[in-house]
Parts: structure tokens; C-alpha cells; sequence
């Protein structure tokens, strides 16, 4: 009885009436069309699972079962097509495959002939006859999807047209689709499950016997993926009849489960268990603890985290309409944020600050970055501390409290000053490495001096590290300018105090010697805030004068562009006459115009050339230099722009060409002066005006290019004669011609140079108005408070400025933290001593003068003093810093999840032959006491590299497979086995696979986005998972390369985890969902013996895993991100690990709710 159909019978007599098929809406008495449609299809569904030996079977499959020898080599007619007949198998197998594919038939049956065909272009035959004879001759054929994708277009045959003649040339065909294979295999067939890529479709066409599809994976998103498969097995009348499989996999499961039952064969580990001889396979998972620095970094990063998602570091939400919709992105990117942190900070620094290129820094080296952006930071606060100082005597001078104001005002100079002594000095220190650095690039040239340290340095210099001193010294620079507004503030401000304790009459007697004093104070201090303001304003007005003297240069020598004056020919032709007196008044409209050029440049000049306001000492500051410049510069502005329209008019009168921006942007600046906004309106629109009359017209005069034009066009109609008028007329027009072209050139030279010209006014222009707006800004900084100035304002400024004290001191106790990691080097993780208590500790206290005490005992002392027990400094609460002092060694983890529902198994940890095996200790601690020399690449990757190192010692010549889910660590790691001379080949890596063949090879690197399936890496017997992974399919694709049919040696699964990280919160819930997929059957039933953790009942998880997977969603879209993670499972990966308190429970039911 065919698939789907059904007898129906007559009610009395018994007899066959007719059949019913409820899936094809049906009835029928004839099901022989049924029956053959099922018996064309020979071959199926391979889809053992990974690792169960299904290239082994298609290579047996094709050694046992062969061709009719009488069919092969015969000419085999099908659908009216002539093919050639052949007992080879074609096998289309992922490019990555390809070479494997190809050694595993060389090693199991080596009497078989096998070929790679590379494609129709590549094929090195004469005929197309000799390739396909070839073809046939072979065992095997192998090609790749790629290979079939470009074969698309030679497997079609193009389109009947009709033709004025017989076609000149055959079009070429592809051999593959001219042929009548025996047998064609899809290899990870999963590739064409689609149906509709170019693969699929010229895979359907290949003539075929046998059709076989091989895929471990067979499902990769949902069922409707088997659609490709059955379309290439010319299953109908599913493969061309879309509504009938769309009814089969919506409402006919049970004919579903029958259909593919027929036709797929599916084994897993579990049920052939009995005859498999695998090795053993054991796992461990040691957690590890993070470097001092490491820790650190991940800390700050976490409390950034968990403010960014409107949490406290308990998970606990800080705000009563706190809902998972709204910080779902936010959550879901900082985790990817913290799992990479928890593998190496550079992977986040790189992405975070776009260093995509460069050396991969070490951990010294992002201690480094941490000291300077922690230095950065106290600077900062420290600036915020000082001007709300500044803005507190603000509010208290003008009045009886001015002595008060000056107090204060003179404790922020002395602090400013100290500032400024330290930013002085960064940027001396930052301009010598910069000269040493160029002068050891470029030994015979000068060094670089202060002025060109902004510059870009010797052509040989490194460009790297050119630039990154050049970035020192502009950020010391620009801390040095920050400490100087402070400073000019903190000065000026003092001068004010003199000026109003001196002024009035209840303070001083204008006949006393205090009033003399004061008034040389007051003298002193405006003088010292105009030198500070000149500092400030130094590299404004340096790069202002240099361009301005450049011009007076220029100005003094005349060395402006000339623009040369047009003079018309008087020798005329009778036809030439009217263009050239057209031509003629055209160049008296240009010279004309160039007149007006000339005025307003020297206009322009003279207003550039201003001397700069506040470079004179004895003229006295009004405090409004920008408005006072603000019609020399408004003026300024109008000309240069009166200047590129005049200059774009004499263009477009020369080659006739319009500047449709310069003509937009004029059209829009006189509209704006004609309501009386913009720069100096009234002269703007002056100049307009003198602008269109010096203009030509562009109908009356027309340009010189069109004069040419009309003069060539009069030569041609001439004869061409050697004598008489016409001759004559026409050397005259000629001779025009070659004068007129020569003016066009020497105009348009003169118009560019112009051009450059207006190009250097605007650059002086736009550095004149630089300068006189930081000079505005200055002047702005330092006048008088606007707001209000009663006790409530006052006291809100001081609750202000605590707060920034309170960051500060907290800066400062971080940065005295970070600065002892740097000066303990690779002893930072040990413990200290306390010397209170006379113990060593872990968990303990730094205080802001570098002091170091267990944490209880430093509690305890601070509430009877609030000092440095060693020092006695005076000490705030915010000047004491957390610190932990882990000592680096390996720890086995003990797997506590369990599942929820299964209250009496809470607590049990995972036996010994479950899911994690237990490990020597002793073996532990000899990993973590192999020795590294040199700079450390962080906690895990050392780890990591002391591993392999150990297994070469104690496992030699075994060969290992790290696999994370970021490719980016894949390269950190790489330079650490540089580094250490460790072997190592990848899958991104042309020759990757075959590489790892090598003895010298120890280490094949995968990433989860790699395309890996089907790969065979029997040689390793060692996997290292370089984090837990919330998806458990995604670890089993790398597992399943060393675990499986062809393995001799026992394989290990290490997997590494940092503690006190998200890593451990997703390892819990990774092993609580195993545990729960043990507990249940192929139908998501639980079973009696839910918690019975014994080898089967682990395969069986993973194969429930694999099947249940979609395998297209386990990574995320964003490719920098790592695997995707469901909404509902984020809080429990950023908090799980914390400790819950009763103030967070709220957060749980409140993302269980969602």
C-alpha cells in the first residue's frame, strides 16, 4: 500500500471499493502511479549520529554494491537525454571535508579509483567527451558544494530563442549532469536543506541511480528542513507538490513519523553502544581564580554592568517599574561582555575602543591601561572637586564673607599649581620619549622640538608607535591646559577677593598700609592670570599667527596669484567677426572682474593681519574680545565667501561649466542677509551686488569655451583651400583658436591658484576665530555666579563637592590598589600579612597610603579609629579599598544543579561517573606549577598553556582541540603558543586540517561559528572547552570530532571555568538543563531513574540535546557576540552565582513573569 493511503471496503460485501488518501485529498481505484513514484526512489536519509562512522558505511556501501559492469561505459538514455553510464559514485561534501573524505577512502579501500573534480573551468581536457570519459573511470568522484553552486550555469540548458542563424558555438555543459551516475552522495547534506540554493538545484538534476543523503544533523531549525532532502531524492509527490508537505508536517505527523521511518536510518551512541568498542571518555571541569589584575577589571566591569541595567551588584532592580522588555539588550550585551572578560580583557578593550589592529596586549600591559585610565579618572574628580570650591567662593564673595572666599580660593590655587607642576612635567617626560623615539628611527635628523610635537614624526618612524607617543603627548597636553583653567580661575579669582576686600570701607582704610598691599596683590594676581590665560591660549594663537605672518610674507613679497590680463586680437574674418567682438567684450568683463579680485583680496589680507587683542600686555581686557572681533571676523567671513563666488563666476566664464555648490550656498547666504541674519548682512549684501556687476553673462557673453566652439564650427564650413578669402578665413580662425585655448589655460591656472589661496584665508580665518573663542571661553570662566547665593545653595554646593570628594578618594584608593599590583608583579596573588592579627590573608584592606590588612581586623579597627593602623594617616571610609589576594591554583568543581522539581535531590553532587569525572589533585597542582617565563597572557590562557605543556610530559605526542565560542580569543591564544613554542594549526587556516596531521602540531583550534561538522580528528585526544557554554549542542560539535568511530586512545573533555564569574553561573545552569534532558526520553517523558547519572544515560542527554538544538539560533546574530542566549535565562547568568538575598527576589519573579 503506498504512503498515506488507506482501503476503503464495502460495508456488506467486504470488497475493495476504492482507495483513500486524506494527505492528497484522494480517491482513487488505481495506485500504480503511487507505487512507481515510491519504487524511483532508491537510496535515503544516512543520519547516524556524529561521531558513528557514516563516511565508513557510504565507503563500504560503494565497495559492495557496483554497477552491472554490461551498464557501464554505455550511452544511457534518460528523459530524452544521451548520458553516459558509469558505476562511479559522486560524493558533494563541504570543501572542508574534501581532503578527509579523500584519506579515509586511501586508508579503508585503497583499490578504489578515486578523483577530485574542481569544476568545469578548471577541467584540463580537450573534449568535453574525454572529461566525462574520465569521469567514468573512476570509483569515486569527489566535488565540493561550492564546485556544484558554479556548475549552475552549465548544468541548465539555456533558453529556446529564435535565431537569424544557426548558433556558431555548443554551449558548454557540465559533465556531472551528462552522465548517469550509479550512485551521488550529499555529505552534511544539511547544506542544501533549503532546497533553493544553487547547490540544491543543480543537485537535483544529476542523473542518478541510487541517491543517498548523509547528515548527522539532519534537522537544523525545524522539520521542515528534511523539504531540501527530498526534493534531491525526487521523493514525489512531496519534492513539487509544496502544499501536500506542508500539510504532512502540520496535521499528519503520524504519516510524518512513517514516511521518514521508511527512508532514514538513524543509530545513536546509545543504542549501538553494545557493539562499539570506544574508548573511554572522561571529563573534568577546574575552575580557576582571577589574576589580581583580571579581577579587578572584571569587578569595575560588572558594577558598570549592573548600573547600566538599573540593578545593584546583587541583581536586585534600583527602580519600581524595572521590567526585563526594556533591559533585555542591554543585559544580553554586557553578559557577551563579562564572557569575554572572563577569557582575556583585550578581547573587550579591542571591540570597546575599535583597537581591532596592533600587538594583542599582555596582562602587565592592560594593568597599564587600567593605571591610565585609573589616573585619568582621579584627575577628573580632582578638576570637580576644585571648581565646585570655586563656584562655593563664588557664592560668598560681594559681601561680608569674602575673606572666607579668598581661603578658599587660594587652597584651590595651591592645589591647582601642584596640578599644573605634574602635567608639566607628563608632558616633558612624553615630549623626550617622543624625540628618543624619532631620533632612534632617523639618527641624522634633527630633533624634534616642542612646537612640531604634534606632528607626524620621520617617515621611517614606526607609524604604530609614532602614533601612540603622539597620543601621550597630546593627552598631557590637554591635561596641562585642563590644570591651567583651574589655575587662571583659582588666580583671578584671588585678584577679584583683593579687589573687594580693598574696596570696601568695613575692611580696609584706603590710607592703611593693608590697602597698598592689597593692591600690589591684586596686581600681582590679574598679572599672573593674564600669563596663565596666554598659556592656555599659546598653541590658539601659535597656530593663528604662524598663518597670518605666512600672509603679511606673501603680502610683503607680493607672492599672490597674478591673473593674466585678456587682450583681443585685431586681426578678424568676415565670419569670425561676431564671436570674436562677443569674445572681445567678454575679456573687458574679466579684466574688469579681476580688478575686483584684487581689491578684495587685499581686503582680506588687511583684516587677517589685525594684530590678535590680547597679545598686547598694556591694552587692558574688557572680558568680551569675541565680541569685540566680532566684525573684523563677520567681515572677514563675507569677503572670503564674496571671493569663491567671484572666483567660481570667472570659472564658469571660462569653460562654461556652473559650481551648482558655490552657487547654492550663495543663493542661501544672501537669502539669509536679506532678513538681516547671518554675518554682517549689510556688507554681504553689498558685495553682491558688486559681485553680479562685474558677473558676465552667461546668455550675452557666453565663455570662452563656447567661442571655441563656435570658431570650429565656422573652420569646418569653410573649404579647405590654400588661397582666396576662404583659406585666408580660415587661418585667421585657427590662429583664434590656438590664442584662445592659451588664455583658457592660463586663466584657469590663475583660478586654481586662487582657489588655494582662498583656501589659506579660510584657514587663517577659521584659526583667528579658534582663538578668539577659547579666549571667550576663558573670560566666560571666570565671570561673576549668576545663580542663587543663599545658605540652601551653598550647602547644596558643599553636599556636591563631597560627593566628588567621596569619588576621588575612592579613585585614589583604586589607584593605589593598581599601582601595588604593578609593583608586586607576578606576586600579587599571594597572601599578605596582616599585621594586626599576624595571619596571612585572602580577603582583606588597602588604604589609600598603600597600608594592606585582613578585612575583619581592619573593621574592627576602624570603628575605634579612623586611621592607617601602620602610618596613622587620616583616613575616610572611601579611601579604603577591597582587595583579594587569590593564590593561583586548579580546583576540580563540584556540580551541585539539579532539578528544581526534584526537591529531594537538591544538594547531591553529580557521582563520579556522570557528567564530570573526579581528578588526582596531584596531577592538579603539577599543572599549576609548570613554569612560565616571560610577560603572563592572563589567568585562563597560562592555564591553559601549563596544561598542554604538562600533557606533553605526561601524555607525549597526544594532540589536543581548544574550542571557544569567540574566534577573536583563538588569536590571543595563538600568540601565547608562539610564545611558549607550542604547534598549532586552525580552522580558519587554508590547510588547518591537514596541517594537524603533522608531528610538530599539538593544538587544532575551533570556534563555535566554525563550520565543523563531519570533521574527523581521531589524532586528538584531548579537548579543551575554554568556557562552559549555556547550549550544550555547541560543545558536543566539538567533542563529537575526537569521540567517535576510528578513536584509539581514551579522550579527556577539560573544560575551564574562572570562579566568582558568569562562568559559573552559566556552567550551573548548563548542568542543571543536562540533568534535566537525563531524566527524560526521546519524547520529552521523565523517566523513573531521572537521576541516575551513568554514562548511557549522558549519551542519551546529548543526543536529545543535539536533536532538540536548532543549530542555526545557537550563536548570535551580532558575529563579534558568542552564543544566544534566551531572555528568560539572562538574570540568572549575570546573578546566579550571588548570593540571594530577600531584597533580590523581586528581580526573579519579576523575569519569571516575563
Amino acid at each position: 500500500m503506498p504512503h498515506s493511503f488507506e482501503t476503503i471496503r464495502d460495508e456488506a460485501t467486504g470488497a475493495v471499493q476504492f482507495y483513500l488518501s486524506r494527505l492528497y485529498h484522494l480517491v482513487t481505484t488505481d495506485l500504480e502511479p503511487f507505487q512507481a513514484a515510491e519504487r524511483s526512489v532508491v537510496g535515503g536519509i544516512l543520519a547516524e549520529e556524529m561521531g558513528l562512522g557514516k563516511t565508513l558505511e557510504v565507503i563500504g556501501l560503494v565497495a559492495l554494491h557496483r554497477r552491472e559492469p554490461s551498464l557501464e561505459r554505455t550511452t544511457v538514455i534518460e528523459k530524452g537525454e544521451e548520458l553516459l553510464g558509469t558505476g562511479a559514485t559522486l560524493i558533494v561534501t563541504p570543501d572542508s571535508l574534501r581532503e578527509q573524505w579523500v584519506s579515509e577512502i586511501q586508508r579503508h579501500a585503497p583499490h578504489l579509483k578515486v578523483k577530485y573534480y574542481a569544476g568545469r573551468r578548471h577541467a584540463k581536457f580537450d573534449t568535453e567527451d574525454d572529461l566525462r570519459a574520465d569521469l567514468a573511470s573512476q570509483d569515486i568522484v569527489i566535488t565540493t558544494y561550492p564546485t556544484l553552486s558554479s556548475e549552475v550555469h552549465y548544468a541548465t540548458k539555456p533558453p529556446e530563442r529564435s535565431r537569424r542563424q544557426e548558433r556558431k558555438y555548443e554551449r558548454l555543459g557540465s559533465p556531472l549532469t551528462k552522465m548517469s551516475w550509479w550512485r551521488v552522495c550529499l555529505d552534511e547534506a544539511q547544506m542544501i536543506e533549503s532546497g533553493i540554493t544553487g547547490a540544491a538545484a543543480v543537485a537535483k538534476l544529476l542523473p542518478r541511480i541510487n541517491a543517498w543523503v548523509v547528515t548527522g544533523t539532519p534537522v537544523k531549525n525545524d522539520v521542515k528542513d528534511l523539504f531540501g532532502l527530498l526534493c534531491f531524492l525526487h521523493y514525489e509527490p512531496y519534492a513539487s507538490c509544496a502544499h501536500i508537505w506542508r500539510d504532512l508536517t502540520d496535521s499528519h505527523k503520524d504519516l510524518f513519523r512513517s514516511l521518514f521511518g521508511n527512508i532514514a536510518l538513524r543509530h545513536t551512541k546509545q543504542l549501538v553502544r553494545h557493539e562499539l568498542s570506544l574508548p573511554p571518555q572522561k571529563r573534568f571541569v577546574i575552575t580557576l581564580p582571577f589574576t589580581a589584575v583580571e579581577e579587578q577589571y572584571y569587578s569595575e566591569l560588572f558594577r558598570n554592568m549592573a548600573k547600566a541595567c538599573a540593578m545593584d551588584v546583587d541583581g536586585a532592580p534600583l527602580n519600581n517599574d524595572w521590567s526585563l522588555d526594556i533591559y533585555e539588550t542591554d543585559m544580553r550585551t554586557w553578559l557577551n561582555r563579562l564572557r569575554q572578560a572572563a577569557l582575556h580583557p583585550e578581547i573587550v578593550q579591542r571591540r570597546g575602543n575599535g583597537r581591532k589592529l596592533g600587538p594583542m596586549r599582555t596582562v602587565d600591559e592592560v594593568l597599564d591601561a587600567m593605571l591610565e585610565q585609573s589616573d585619568n579618572d582621579i584627575r577628573t574628580e580632582l578638576r570637580a572637586v576644585l571648581h565646585a570650591r570655586l563656584v562655593r567662593g563664588q557664592m560668598l564673595e560681594n559681601g561680608p564673607r569674602v575673606k572666607e572666599a579668598l581661603e578658599i580660593w587660594q587652597n584651590v590655587k595651591k592645589h591647582a599649581s601642584s596640578l599644573v607642576d605634574e602635567c608639566r612635567l607628563e608632558v616633558g617626560v612624553s615630549l623626550k620619549e617622543l624625540r628618543a623615539s624619532r631620533q632612534a628611527s632617523s639618527p641624522n635628523e634633527n630633533q624634534a622640538d616642542e612646537a612640531d610635537a604634534g606632528s607626524s614624526g620621520d617617515g621611517d618612524l614606526d607609524e604604530a608607535e609614532d602614533a601612540i607617543i603622539n597620543s601621550r603627548v597630546g593627552e598631557a597636553r590637554s591635561r596641562l591646559r585642563h590644570a591651567l583653567e583651574v589655575l587662571h580661575k583659582a588666580t583671578f579669582f584671588c585678584a577679584n577677593a583683593y579687589f573687594q576686600i580693598k574696596s570696601n570701607l568695613d575692611l580696609t582704610d584706603p590710607d592703611s598700609e593693608d590697602f597698598e598691599r592689597l593692591q600690589q596683590l591684586e596686581n600681582a594676581e590679574y598679572d599672573e592670570a593674564q600669563k596663565i590665560r596666554r598659556e592656555i591660549l599659546s598653541e590658539a594663537h601659535g597656530k593663528a599667527m604662524s598663518l597670518i605672518n605666512r600672509l603679511e610674507r606673501q603680502a610683503r613679497t607680493q607672492d599672490f596669484a597674478e591673473i593674466p590680463e585678456l587682450v583681443s586680437s585685431s586681426v578678424r574674418g568676415l565670419e569670425s567677426a561676431p564671436t570674436l567682438e562677443t569674445l572681445e567684450e567678454l575679456y573687458g568683463v574679466l579684466n574688469d572682474q579681476a580688478n575686483l579680485i584684487d581689491e578684495w583680496r587685499e581686503a582680506v589680507i588687511q583684516l587677517l593681519s589685525q594684530t590678535l587683542i590680547d597679545e598686547e600686555a598694556e591694552v587692558e581686557n574688557t572680558g568680551e574680545e569675541f565680541t569685540d572681533s566680532t566684525k573684523t571676523q563677520e567681515d572677514i567671513i563675507v569677503y572670503v565667501q564674496a571671493l569663491r563666488a567671484v572666483v567660481a563666476d570667472r570659472q564658469d566664464a571660462i569653460s562654461g561649466l556652473e559650481n551648482a555648490l558655490i552657487k547654492h550656498e550663495t543663493r542661501v547666504a544672501v537669502a539669509t542677509a536679506e532678513e538681516g541674519d547671518g554675518p554682517a548682512p549689510e556688507k554681504l549684501l553689498a558685495l553682491h551686488q558688486l559681485r553680479q556687476g562685474a558677473k558676465p553673462s552667461s546668455e550675452r557673453h557666453g565663455s570662452l569655451r563656447r567661442a571655441i566652439v563656435e570658431l570650429r564650427a565656422i573652420a569646418s564650413r569653410l573649404t579647405d583651400t590654400t588661397g582666396g578669402r576662404a583659406g585666408a578665413e580660415r587661418e585667421i580662425v585657427n590662429r583664434q583658436i590656438r590664442g584662445i585655448q592659451a588664455n583658457i589655460t592660463a586663466q584657469t591656472k590663475a583660478a586654481t591658484a586662487l582657489e588655494r589661496e582662498i583656501d589659506r584665508f579660510t584657514s587663517a580665518m577659521n584659526a583667528r576665530v579658534e582663538y578668539y573663542r577659547q579666549l571667550q571661553a576663558v573670560s566666560d570662566s571666570v565671570a561673576p555666579y549668576e545663580g542663587s547665593k543663599d545658605e540652601q545653595a551653598v550647602i547644596g554646593c558643599m553636599a556636591g563637592e563631597e560627593q566628588h570628594r567621596k569619588k576621588l578618594d575612592s579613585a585614589n584608593a583604586k589607584h593605589r590598589y593598581l599601582l601595588n599590583l604593578k609593583e608586586a608583579g607576578t606576586q600579587s596573588n599571594e597572601p599578605r600579612l596582616c599585621i594586626i592579627c599576624q595571619s596571612n590573608f585572602i580577603t582583606g584592606v588597602l588604604t589609600v597610603c598603600g597600608h594592606q590588612f585582613c578585612k575583619d581586623c581592619m573593621r574592627q579597627w576602624y570603628r575605634a579609629h579612623h586611621n592607617c593602623p601602620m602610618c596613622k594617616r587620616q583616613l575616610r571610609l572611601t579611601e579604603l579599598h577591597d582587595i583579594t589576594l587569590k593564590p593561583r591554583e586548579l580546583k576540580l568543581h563540584e556540580d551541585t544543579a539539579t532539578s528544581a522539581s526534584h526537591e529531594a535531590n537538591k544538594g547531591r553532587a553529580v557521582n563520579s561517573n556522570g557528567i564530570y569525572s573526579q581528578f588526582s589533585s596531584e596531577k592538579l597542582s603539577q599543572i599549576n606549577n609548570m613554569e612560565l617565563t616571560g610577560v603572563s597572557f592572563g589567568t585562563k590562557v597560562d592555564s591553559i598553556v601549563r596544561h598542554i605543556m604538562w600533557l606533553r610530559e605526561s601524555d607525549p605526542g597526544a594532540k589536543s582541540i581548544i574550542f571557544t565560542q569567540y574566534r577573536s580569543f583563538l588569536s590571543i591564544l595563538g600568540a601565547a603558543f608562539n610564545r611558549y613554542k607550542i604547534g598549532y594549526s586552525s580552522i580558519d587556516q587554508p590547510t588547518g586540517i591537514q596541517r594537524f596531521q603533522d608531528a610538530g602540531i599539538e593544538v587544532f583550534m575551533l570556534h563555535g561559528r566554525a563550520q565543523s561538522s563531519g570533521l574527523n580528528l581521531v589524532n586528538a585526544s584531548h579537548v579543551f572547552l575554554c568556557e562552559p557554554l549555556m547550549h550544550t549542542a555547541l560543545e558536543l560539535q566539538a567533542i563529537a570530532r575526537v569521540d567517535r568511530i576510528g578513536q584509539k586512545n581514551e579522550t579527556t573533555v577539560w573544560l575551564y571555568l574562572i570562579e566568582g564569574s558568569v562562568e559559573e553561573s552559566i556552567y550551573n545552569l548548563s548542568v542543571k538543563r543536562r540533568i534535566e534532558h537525563m531524566g527524560k526520553d526521546s519524547k520529552g517523558k521523565i523517566k523513573a531513574s531521572a537521576f541516575e547519572v551513568a554514562e548511557p544515560t549522558l549519551e542519551a542527554a546529548n543526543t536529545l540535546e543535539l536533536e532538540q538544538a536548532s543549530l542555526t539560533r545557537l550563536m548570535s546574530k551580532d558575529r563579534n557576540a558568542g552564543e544566544a542566549v534566551e531572555a528568560a535565562d539572562l538574570w540568572e547568568c549575570l546573578f546566579g552565582r550571588v548570593t540571594r538575598r530577600t531584597t533580590t527576589s523581586a528581580a526573579v519573579d519579576l523575569v519569571n513573569d516575563e
